[in-house]
């Protein structure tokens, strides 16, 4: 009886250890909800939808009535890292350059975005 409880108690921990790991391994296609701003006081609602086309992870950033297409997408699956590029259209028409830098872990991803000068954090949550 003992060994058993032994071996069940075992059984878990390894499976509760693999999902843990899988989960933050993996690639984080999907889609991704949440919000961003400068500070805490001002913040949007956005939408990160990833997935793999061509061997190849691409996105699509949803922020009020735009989509923004990720140009570029680097995802390191030891570390969680995650960095993503875009370019969007800023109110005089100018072309404003995003960089994210941020870390998945599990069913979480937070991180830092910069333009211009301007820097700001976001925390998404996998649907």
């Amino acid at each position: 009886m003992r060994l058993n409880f032994f071996f069940l108690a075992a059984l878990f921990f390894m499976t509760a250890c693999a999902s843990k790991f899988a989960a933050t391994e993996g690639p984080p296609s999907g889609t991704w909800v949440g919000d961003y701003g400068p500070d805490a006081e001002r913040r949007e609602q956005v939408r990160l939808d990833l997935s793999w086309e061509d061997s190849k992870l691409r996105g699509v950033l949803r922020a009020a009535f735009r989509d923004l297409p990720i140009s570029k997408i680097s995802f390191k699956a030891e570390t969680g890292a995650i960095t993503m590029e875009f370019d969007a259209q800023g109110n005089n028409g100018q072309t404003v350059h995003y960089v994210i830098d941020g870390t998945v872990k599990g069913d979480v991803m937070t991180g830092t975005w910069s333009h211009d000068g301007q820097r700001g954090d976001f925390r998404l949550t996998k649907r």
